[in-house]
C-alpha cells in the first residue's frame, strides 16, 4: 500500500527535490570537462533554482497556519515571494558592486 501524501506535503516535497536537478548534470559537466560557458550558464542556473526552491519551501510551509481564506493566501504567498526575491536581488547586486569596487581598488594599488 502506498502512502498518501496531502497537497501541502506534495508541494514541500516538490519545491525541495526540484532543486536537485542540476547538480546531477554539474557532476557530468565536470567528468567530461564540458565547455566553461555551458557549465557556467547551468553553474548559474542551479543556483536560482535553489533560492526558488527555498523560498517555495518556506511558503507551502507556511499556508494553512492561519484562519485565511486560500485567496487570501496565494495572495500573501506571491507577495512574500517576490519580497524575497526583491530582497535577494538587491543584497546580491550591493555585494557584486562592493566585490567589485575593492577588487578594483586593490589591483590598483598592486599595479603602483
Amino acid at each position: 500500500m502506498s502512502p498518501t501524501f496531502s497537497w501541502k506535503e506534495s508541494f514541500a516535497f516538490g519545491s525541495l527535490i526540484s532543486a536537485t536537478d542540476p547538480v546531477s548534470v554539474l557532476a557530468i559537466f565536470k567528468e567530461m570537462d564540458a565547455d566553461e560557458n555551458l557549465f557556467a550558464i547551468i553553474f548559474g542556473e542551479s543556483i536560482f533554482n535553489d533560492a526558488i526552491a527555498l523560498v517555495m519551501y518556506d511558503t507551502v510551509m507556511m499556508t494553512g497556519l492561519d484562519d485565511k481564506p486560500p485567496g487570501q493566501e496565494i495572495i500573501d504567498s506571491i507577495g512574500s515571494f517576490f519580497l524575497v526575491f526583491c530582497g535577494s536581488l538587491v543584497i546580491g547586486a550591493v555585494s557584486a558592486l562592493l566585490i567589485a569596487f575593492v577588487l578594483k581598488r586593490q589591483t590598483s594599488h598592486m599595479n603602483e
